[in-house]
């Protein structure tokens, strides 16, 4: 096993999958937090998500990117990811709005990883997300400075959204 950072970008992917999104994980969910929404109910964040979306005419754009951060087997407790998570995910928060969860890699598994839920739009000036090489290496390194590992990089172009 390694440490992996993986943005998910899905391709057509419209407000269903925003909504998909904010109820995602809940079941098995250990820990969940955000910034700039509500991220305890998925309508109400859905909807401050929503509205940003509206106030900037980016209606018809990806509304999210999906990152997960999967730690190595070495650090398979939930105590280290629910430590970590909020710091991890606070690297958008001055300008975007996201959820963050952290949850078993199944339902069996000792293994747990985070997801952050990125809202495409940025809060201050309305323009989108822009997930190139620079952006996400950045945020490798910002996970690296507070978990003190390396994590290899991996991108995904998804062209059903159904398929998280």
């Amino acid at each position: 096993m390694e440490n992996i950072v993986k943005f998910i970008r899905h391709s057509d992917a419209g407000m269903p999958y925003l909504w998909n999104m904010c109820f995602y994980g809940r079941e098995r969910e250990i820990s969940r937090g955000g910034f700039g929404l509500n991220p305890y109910d998925p309508e109400t964040a859905y909807s401050q998500m929503e509205a940003v979306k509206r106030y900037f005419n980016q209606t018809s754009t990806n509304p999210l990117i999906h990152i997960v951060v999967s730690f190595d087997g070495w650090t398979d407790n939930a105590e280290f990811a629910m430590k970590n998570a909020p710091a991890i995910a606070a690297f958008f928060k001055d300008h975007y709005q996201l959820i963050w969860m952290v949850h078993p890699a199944d339902p069996d598994s000792s293994h747990f990883h985070m997801h952050i839920l990125l809202h495409s739009v940025n809060l201050q000036n309305g323009k989108l997300f822009h997930s190139g090489p620079y952006e996400m290496n950045a945020f490798c390194y910002h996970v690296k400075s507070i978990t003190g590992m390396g994590f290899r990089l991996v991108c995904e172009q998804r062209d059903n959204w159904n398929t998280i």
